[in-house]
């Protein structure tokens, strides 16, 4: 397991940084904040690639801060930025192989992370005899990401890696990623815009605006919290459930997922039976009602308690916090967030701890943000 402290401040130009995070010693942890926050500048900093701030790096009980003893290749992070580069002179499986010559050079014992490995889950064997110069930059992204991981890093810092990839192989590439974690215990700082790719392998969260953090958590607490609904804005409120697969259509392509004693049924067929599988519900999808319809109306009906209600200002809307009702003791509870008119909310006399009948239509369900687990 790997342990990772750190501690950033001073200014860099007209932006100043004042950031201080201990980072979990595993899974994924995603950096997320708006455009100019400093998420870039921390991996940055991490690499061994700024100076003239205060830096104070702790990793697994090694101060690494100091750029003159730790340069940025004996550092123990594999970093991939935005724009993947290559050896434009080396053909694809020529540029696999530096890394890995290098790699044993450093550290002749055996890796434990292979190309072979590599090559067949990012699906390399095709473009290897290839240039640079004659790659998409999907394609390129891939072949950066195999590089980065055949340095053995202790720690993967990922700069937004998805951004030339399109949604169908995006997906391929973050259940990858999610594998890569569990199988090699490689913890992951990663950044993205994304909420769907948040929601599908995030496990940790760190806000991060102006500079400095101004939340952290499991990802699924984080996203029912206001600073996290701040900084989205209100339309992407979301919330993620976790389920057990309970059942399977193959025919009609549905899964029926378990909360805790309710069903949630949604499209496509994530997972296998009795795995969890995690779904964000985006809270403008969400219908209330005080009573149980009558009319089947969506597929999902669940039950649960209102736990809070803000009325916004100047806002035709309100957000309600939901806990959801279980019916297995031993399972933890799960809340959802909903977003409804507030002239709805006062027609229906809602308050707190009313019970509610939640309606949610399986084809508003994202299925770029399944996670397995």
């Amino acid at each position: 397991m790997s342990d990772l402290s750190v501690l950033l401040k001073g200014k860099i130009g007209n932006f100043f940084l004042n950031f201080e995070h201990h980072f979990k010693n595993d899974g994924i942890t995603i950096l997320y904040g708006p455009n100019g926050s400093g998420k870039t500048t921390i991996v940055s900093a991490l690499g061994g690639f700024i100076k003239n701030i205060e830096i104070r790096i702790i990793f697994n009980g090694n101060e690494l801060h100091n750029i003159d003893k730790y340069p940025s290749y004996k550092r123990p992070f594999g970093i991939m930025f935005q724009n993947p580069i290559l050896f434009e002179h080396l053909s694809v499986e020529e540029n696999l192989d530096f890394v890995i010559k290098r790699h044993q050079l450093k550290t002749p014992n055996k890796s434990l992370i292979s190309k072979e490995y590599l090559i067949n889950n990012l699906e390399l064997n095709s473009l290897l005899k290839r240039s640079p110069e004659n790659l998409s930059g999907g394609e390129k992204l891939r072949v950066v990401l195999a590089r980065t991981i055949l340095k053995q890093p202790n720690y993967l810092l990922l700069d937004e890696p998805m951004s030339d990839l399109d949604i169908k192989y995006k997906s391929k590439l973050l259940v990858f990623l999610k594998g890569f974690n569990k199988k090699f215990k490689t913890p992951i700082l990663y950044i993205t815009h994304s909420i769907e790719e948040i929601s599908q392998i995030g496990d940790q969260i760190v806000l991060i605006k102006d500079g400095e953090k101004i939340d952290s958590g499991s990802v699924s607490k984080i996203l029912n919290r206001s600073s996290f609904v701040d900084l989205t804005g209100k339309f992407e409120s979301s919330s993620i459930l976790e389920g057990v697969v309970s059942r399977q259509d193959q025919n009609l392509h549905m899964t029926t997922l378990d909360l805790s004693g309710q069903k949630l049924v949604v499209p496509g067929l994530p997972g296998n039976l009795n795995d969890i599988v995690r779904v964000r519900i985006r809270s403008r999808d969400i219908l209330l009602s005080s009573s149980r319809l009558k009319t089947q109306i969506t597929e999902n009906e669940l039950q649960g308690l209102i736990s809070s209600i803000e009325i916004e200002n100047n806002s035709a809307f309100s957000e309600l916090v939901i806990v959801l009702k279980s019916f297995k003791s031993k399972r933890k509870k799960q809340t959802l967030r909903v977003r409804m008119t507030t002239y709805n909310l006062k027609k229906m006399k809602l308050s707190i701890n009313d019970s509610v009948f939640i309606y949610i239509s399986s084809v508003s369900i994202d299925r770029q943000a399944y996670q397995s687990k």
